[in-house]
C-alpha cells in the first residue's frame, strides 16, 4: 500500500485537495489502467462536519480526473457534535 496526503483546507476544498494529489502522479491514462487491473485503487476522503447538515461538492473536472484513472472515491462522513447545534 502507498498513501498520499494533501493539505487541510479551510473552508473545504476537495477539488483542491484532488488535485494536489493527482499532480503528484503520472497523467498517462494507460499507466493507470494497468495499475487499476492488479491493484484496487481508491482515494479516501474523511468530511468531518462542523454541523449535522453540510455538504460538500465535486466539479465535473475532479469526477472526470478520477473516473479516467480508475479511482473509486471513498467518502466518510462524520457529523458534528449535536450540542453545537
Amino acid at each position: 500500500m502507498w498513501s498520499l496526503h494533501s493539505a487541510s483546507t479551510e473552508p473545504a476544498d476537495v477539488d483542491a485537495q484532488i488535485a494536489e494529489i493527482l499532480t503528484q502522479l503520472t497523467t498517462d491514462i494507460t499507466v493507470w489502467a494497468e495499475l487499476a487491473q492488479r491493484f484496487n485503487v481508491d482515494l479516501f476522503c474523511g468530511w468531518f462536519m462542523k454541523r449535522g447538515n453540510e455538504g460538500v461538492s465535486l466539479a465535473p473536472g475532479s469526477l472526470t480526473a478520477l473516473g479516467d484513472r480508475h479511482i473509486l472515491l471513498d467518502l466518510d462522513l462524520y457529523a458534528g457534535d449535536p450540542e453545537d447545534q
